[in-house]
């Protein structure tokens, strides 16, 4: 690469170096690489901002500009901004230097990377107290477009720089109005939608005027939000704090009420989708999650799940005698005293649930394997629920009833990927549970149980 040196000993902004287009097929492959991976920084994240603004300063000082490059530029200014030293007095003028270089100055281009990487963290460290975003949006007002900035409709329709009527408020409010407001967030000319600063602020702005409305049982208000939060063209999803936000307004609601079933479907069927079952995901969005929502979604999917073992295993085992055990487990379930429910399938079991899922067009169901080393048992499905506060193992093709006590039994841990029938057999001791043949009045002894 051409050094700038020459360009940079003057006192005056640095000219950035005419060359070559570049050729159209490695255009193209960035552009796409671009598009596939929009939230992806240019800028190594390993570096030290403060050694970085203090070498630039003092080449700025001594007009020491050898072997000093764009990318240089770009990573201190970026630094600078990102890790708050702009405030330091010690920088001050190399900010207003730095700022001095969007756009075409005295001799020279404009630096389009540049351009960009400074626009971009206008968005990313938007605050209306603060000076540099002040500084920021004067000087891109006046140069956005000789920085050849893709700009035009947030200049002119939310006229993003004029910071005395302009709020993350006027986004969100144009969000409420589209039906795809990722798209054409996008187009409008915000690379990242789903970016921090202004648009972190914008998306808690669009939750609260959706809210509402959700918990009125809108599903179009439900369906833009989950279209915010998995665009359709499933290029990225929304991460961090604000899934959280998005997730209690979609579920929170509904506690203490159901929702439409339709509506409940639909949201449960997409949240599991974009974040997966919280079941098995014991990190990220639903480990951020209000507890009342993770309790909604918990409940949603005992109930899913429970409707669905009962499909296997009548399939799996031809049997009559699922009738009446289905019967006493989902009027507990309508009782409100089954909370969570897992499942441990059987090969056929596996079997039978994909082709369920196929035919059913559900959401993809997540369930354990039964390892078992004995035949016999490897043909056997296990439901396994927490009832009245207690763990509960109920099986197919003659397994006992298992009824564990206490309230936080170590013998047993829920959600785990596989099990073997022999591992609930050969517990003994304090927590040994209750083993119930199903003969008699079964259920009864279930019931008491249930009470120790």
């Amino acid at each position: 690469m051409t050094s700038l040196s020459e360009f940079l000993k003057q006192k005056r902004p640095f000219v950035w170096p005419s060359v070559p287009p570049e050729p159209v097929e490695v255009r193209r492959a960035g552009e796409n690489i671009h598009r596939r991976w929009p939230d992806v920084d240019t800028v190594d994240p390993e570096i030290d901002p403060e050694a970085l603004a203090s070498e630039m300063e003092r080449r700025r000082r001594n007009g020491d500009w050898r072997d000093f490059y764009w990318l240089d530029v770009t990573r201190t200014g970026c630094a600078l901004l990102d890790s708050g030293l702009w405030r330091n007095r010690r920088f001050a003028r190399l900010f207003d230097f730095l700022l001095d270089q969007i756009g075409p100055g005295a001799g020279r281009p404009a630096n389009g990377p540049y351009a960009r990487a400074m626009f971009r963290k206008y968005l990313d460290t938007f605050d209306l107290a603060s000076e540099a975003t002040r500084g920021l949006a004067k000087v891109l007002k006046e140069r956005w477009r000789e920085a050849d900035l893709p700009i035009g409709k947030l200049v002119h329709h939310f006229r993003i720089f004029d910071l005395d009527t302009f709020s993350p408020q006027t986004i969100a409010a144009y969000m409420d109005h589209q039906g795809e407001p990722f798209r054409v967030l996008r187009e409008a000319g915000i690379e990242l939608p789903h970016g921090t600063g202004l648009m972190q602020a914008a998306h808690l702005h669009f939750v609260s005027k959706l809210a509402p409305r959700i918990e009125n049982g809108d599903l179009d208000a439900a369906e833009k939000l989950l279209d915010w939060l998995e665009p359709p063209s499933h290029e990225s999803r929304l991460r961090g704090p604000g899934a959280a936000t998005a997730m209690d307004a979609l579920l929170s609601p509904w506690y203490m009420v159901d929702p439409d079933p339709d509506l409940r479907k639909f949201i449960r069927d997409r949240l599991i989708r974009v974040y997966g079952d919280p079941r098995v995901e014991g990190t990220g969005a639903w480990a951020r999650c209000s507890d009342e929502t993770r309790e909604v979604m918990m409940k949603w999917l005992t109930e899913v799940t429970m409707d669905v073992f009962f499909d296997i295993v009548t399939q799996a085992e031809s049997s009559h005698m699922w009738l009446g055990r289905k019967e006493f487990w989902v009027g507990l379930l309508k009782e409100n005293r089954i909370r969570n429910a897992w499942v441990a399938l059987s090969k056929k079991g596996e079997s039978i649930a994909r082709d369920l899922g196929r035919r059913q067009k559900n959401m993809k169901l997540e369930f354990a394997r039964n390892k078992s080393w004995n035949s016999q048992d490897r043909q056997k499905c296990l439901l396994m629920m927490e009832v009245d506060g207690h763990w509960v193992v109920e099986g197919s093709h003659n397994f006992k009833v298992h009824v564990f006590p206490g309230r936080t039994p170590k013998a047993f841990k829920p959600y785990e990927g596989s099990y073997t029938c022999d591992q609930f057999r050969d517990i003994w001791g304090a927590e040994e549970p209750k083993r119930i043949v199903h003969t008699g009045n079964w259920q009864n002894r279930v019931l008491m149980a249930l009470q120790r």
